[in-house]
């Protein structure tokens, strides 16, 4: 028997974990990947952030993509430049409980507060500031969330009720990736300007 077509399934975004959330760094910004390797590696020592954190991986001298990993058994902790843009992702690998609305806001919290740590470690050479009004959603799931219009229909209700928290009910704008070949991804933009303490305290 031959392989099954994802354009014949259905999407099943109630079951969808392996989710990324990503937030870009501002233009005053002043952040080399290599900056992030021994903050990284601290973090592991520290327990700073959320997991069992197990190493660093450098993929810095990649023009594009993942440049510095946190590797962790529930998820990476990733500084990205996919797209050209430098900003840090938070890529989860291990299921959580509840809905999709809560499930996204739990990364949101986790990717905020590695976001925040970043922001006031005073090891980094230049200033560090991610942007509170622009997020990127990323399903690493083709079977579960193939890329066609239908799984945006199904998704967006818990985007939405997730970003509507990030934003105090400012209003915001989708954009789909547009190859089907490609994880099914959306960029969600807010004119309503916001630093990531102001997000993050929102969120809760």
């Amino acid at each position: 028997m031959g392989a099954v077509s994802t354009s014949t399934i259905a999407p099943d975004v109630a079951n969808l974990q392996r989710i990324a959330l990503k937030i870009f760094l501002d233009d005053e910004s002043l952040l080399e990947p290599g900056d992030v390797i021994p903050v990284f590696h601290r973090w592991i020592q520290t327990q700073a952030v959320d997991g069992l954190l197990i190493d660093v991986a450098d993929y810095s001298h990649m023009p594009t993509g993942p440049c510095v990993v946190l590797v962790a058994h529930e998820a990476h902790y990733v500084l990205d430049r996919a797209g050209g843009r430098l900003g840090l992702q938070y890529a989860r690998r291990q299921p959580l409980d509840g809905p999709l609305s809560h499930r996204l806001a739990t990364l949101g919290r986790l990717l905020l507060r590695a976001g925040r740590l970043l922001e006031t470690d005073t090891s980094l050479p230049g200033p560090v500031r991610f942007r509170g009004n622009e997020i990127e959603c990323v399903a690493n799931d083709r079977l579960l969330a193939p890329n066609r219009a239908e799984t945006l229909t199904a998704f967006r209700p818990a985007l939405d009720a997730f970003l509507a928290t990030l934003s105090a009910g400012a209003e915001w704008t989708l954009t789909q990736e547009t190859d089907p070949r490609a994880r099914f991804g959306l960029l969600a933009q807010t004119q309503a300007a916001a630093t990531l303490d102001t997000v993050a305290e929102r969120l809760g």
